[in-house]
C-alpha cells in the first residue's frame, strides 16, 4: 500500500471517530479504534479515562453535539506515518471547547485503527 493510500485510511479511521463524537453514533467508533484503545485526558482539569466499553456507554447516554445545534468541526492536523504506526494532531470543538487530541494509530491486519487517544483542552 502507499503511503497516500495509508494516510488515506487513518484520515477515514479519524473522520469516523469525529462523526461517533459529533453524530453521537457509538457503532462508527469501530470504524475507528481498535477494541482494546484507551482515551485518557482531562477536561477543566479533572482527569477523564476510558476504555471503549465507557466511551460507547457514554455516546449512548448523552445528547449529540449536533442534536445541540454545535457546528461539525473535526479539523485533522499533522499525521505522521512510520510503518505500521501513526500518530495525529485533531482539533476536535465540543461543549464550547476545542480539544486538542494526539492519537496513535496502528496498522493490523491492512486496517488503520486508533490505539490511543490523548487530549486536553486551553483553560
Amino acid at each position: 500500500m502507499s503511503c497516500s493510500s495509508d494516510i488515506e485510511q487513518i484520515r477515514q479511521a479519524l473522520t469516523a471517530y469525529y462523526q461517533a463524537l459529533y453524530y453521537g453514533r457509538p457503532e462508527k467508533l469501530a470504524e475507528a479504534f481498535r477494541p482494546d484503545a484507551m482515551l485518557l485526558g482531562d477536561i477543566d482539569g479533572n482527569e477523564s479515562r476510558l476504555d471503549q466499553t465507557q466511551y460507547r456507554n457514554l455516546l449512548q447516554t448523552r445528547v449529540s453535539p449536533h442534536a445541540q445545534g454545535e457546528p461539525y468541526g473535526l479539523q485533522i492536523g499533522e499525521i505522521r506515518l512510520c510503518g505500521n504506526a501513526a500518530m495525529a494532531e485533531l482539533q476536535t470543538p465540543l461543549a464550547g471547547k476545542v480539544f486538542t487530541d494526539y492519537v496513535s494509530l496502528c496498522k493490523r491486519q491492512g486496517r488503520w485503527r486508533i490505539a490511543f487517544k490523548l487530549y486536553s483542552h486551553t483553560q
